[in-house]
This record gives C-alpha cells, structure tokens and sequence, in this order.
C-alpha cells in the first residue's frame, strides 16, 4: 500500500514547485531535505487510482504540503491565481490497494487554514472539495 495527496480538477494546470531545503527534527535527529508545496504529473500511481474508481475530476496532479504555514500561503496563493470565483478543485489524500469509506469535506478558499491542511494530511481516504 501507498500513500498519494492529489490535486484534482477540471482543467489543466501549470506545474510548480515551490520546495525548499528545510531541516526537520524526528525522534531527536536532525534531518534536512527539500520539502514544501510542489505539484507534479500524476503518474506513478495513476492506474492504481483509476482502480480505486472514485468520482475524482480529470485533470490529477500529485500534490506536495506540509503542515507549515509557507506551505499553506503557497497553496491558497496559486488556488486564487489559476482558479476564477465559483470553480471548484479537490485535495485528495488516498490509499492505493485499499477500499475503505471515503470521507469528504467541502468548504471555500477563505475556510483554508492550518487545522484544515492538518486534517488533511491526518485523514486517509478523504477527498476536500474547495471552493474558490
């Protein structure tokens, strides 16, 4: 089993990556890496969640945050740039090889805070649904 976050839409959209190097600190050990918001070609795990047969929206980029604030301004940031008033993208955090109930929320752009990326990324099976 693996883990995916998606962005999901309706139309196509530009890649980005707005990654950087941080450190980390996991059971007492420093770890640097580059991490931060990216969005990406969803292919690695395309056909195994085309297999899961959710009702996701066409166009499915894999998606990279962290619960961080930089990363929560950049998200909002390029959801206002490339996304007009009343159009609607979804988050999707999934477990290929897995079925279990699917757990959706909707909310709006404005509504997108910390708690909610926290949840996000908390949650499996779950798709956010928000509106712009």
């Amino acid at each position: 089993m693996s883990c995916v976050y998606l962005l999901a839409a309706d139309k196509e959209l530009p890649l980005v990556n707005h990654q950087e190097f941080r450190v980390k600190t996991v059971r007492n050990v420093e770890i640097g890496m580059d991490s931060g918001f990216k969005l990406e070609p969803h292919r690695y795990y395309r056909e195994s969640v085309d297999e899961l047969g959710y009702p996701m929206k066409h166009y499915q980029y894999e998606l990279s945050l962290e619960a961080d604030e930089r990363d929560l301004a950049s998200l909002k940031q390029y959801l206002a740039e490339h996304f007009s008033p009343g159009e609607t993208v979804e988050l999707w955090h999934i477990w290929v090889g897995e079925h279990p109930r699917l757990t959706r929320y909707r909310g709006t752009l404005s509504e997108l805070d910390m708690d909610t990326v926290r949840q996000f990324l908390g949650t499996e099976q779950v798709c956010f649904t928000v509106a712009i």
